[in-house]
């Protein structure tokens, strides 16, 4: 049996598309999805009217992630502490383009589950961890070693940090499919795995593909997120483009810069000009492309 490994879409249609098709021409028939379908990437009913059409022709069992419990959490609290800009303005923008059949969706799935079939070996799978969708299990994390020593099966995938990684604790594994969305390293490339399973064990293939990037990046500006979340869509794109990883090192810039100026920083009012200055510092333009460092010769 065999089974595709899809995470942290995080609204990108496009590089979903394209592991969808490679699954496809493999012949597969299964797939399990890992939680964080949106947020960060535009258009998101665009990514739902996929996994809608994943769920009628296919086999699929899913769970949610961190990004859909903070999209629930706004709705049940009902109230309005996301606003424009790039503290939180992509998640407002999600929010905004999505129905209430979504959120009624995603409100339906568990954030943990046991996968089990006759004839093959149980195993575990959830976004962060079984017991948080925002634990982050680095394959040498203290807490992954204790974790993975404590499944209740032989094997746990999981997503949330968004690099392919396979760790091995006392006989027990946690496979980590990667990000398809917006994918940490082998320069972008879109990421997931396949798992191929017989009566005793599972075996992962990762996979790491090239897809059409220009289309996502594109309806950055088309779609208005970018006007939206200036600073935050250009880091995203800056990621796509380069699978780099800035975007914790420029929020953090950015809340400092705040704090060191007004003396204090509150989420999510932290001005667009520190933004624009720790994006700047980390040599990104405001479309997400790098600024070369020229150096002036002395005469």
């Amino acid at each position: 049996m065999d089974i595709a490994v899809f995470s942290d879409i995080h609204g990108n249609h496009t590089a979903l598309q394209a592991c969808f098709d490679k699954s496809v021409s493999k012949g597969i028939t299964n797939f399990l999805l890992l939680g964080d379908y949106v947020t960060d990437c535009p258009n998101p009913q665009k990514t739902m009217e996929m996994i809608y059409m994943l769920r009628k022709y296919f086999t699929v069992w899913m769970i949610r992630g961190n990004r859909e419990e903070y999209l629930l959490d706004y709705r049940k609290k009902g109230d309005n502490s996301w606003k424009k800009g790039s503290a939180s303005g992509s998640l407002l923008y999600t929010y905004k383009n999505l129905t209430t059949k979504d959120l009624n969706f995603f409100d339906s799935m568990p954030n943990y589950s046991v996968w089990r079939k006759d004839g093959y070996p149980s195993f575990e799978y959830c976004h962060g961890s079984p017991s948080s969708s925002r634990e982050v299990m680095l394959p040498n994390g203290r807490n992954t070693r204790r974790i993975v020593t404590h499944l209740k099966t032989s094997l746990l995938v999981h997503g949330h940090h968004h690099e392919q990684s396979c760790c091995s604790f006392r006989d027990k594994r946690a496979i980590n499919p990667g990000s398809i969305g917006v994918p940490w390293s082998y320069g972008g490339r879109t990421q997931f795995c396949i798992l191929h399973g017989n009566n005793k064990t599972w075996e992962e293939e990762f996979f790491q593909l090239e897809y059409d990037r220009k289309e996502i990046l594109k309806e950055f500006s088309s779609s208005g997120l970018m006007e939206i979340a200036p600073a935050w869509s250009a880091v995203t794109m800056h990621t796509i483009r380069t699978g780099i990883d800035l975007n914790e090192k420029v929020l953090l810039r950015a809340t400092q810069l705040c704090e060191q100026e007004m003396g204090f920083a509150k989420w999510p009012d932290i001005p667009e000009r520190y933004w624009a200055l720790a994006l700047k510092e980390c040599n990104i333009d405001l479309s997400g492309k790098d600024i070369p460092n020229v150096k002036i010769k002395k005469e």
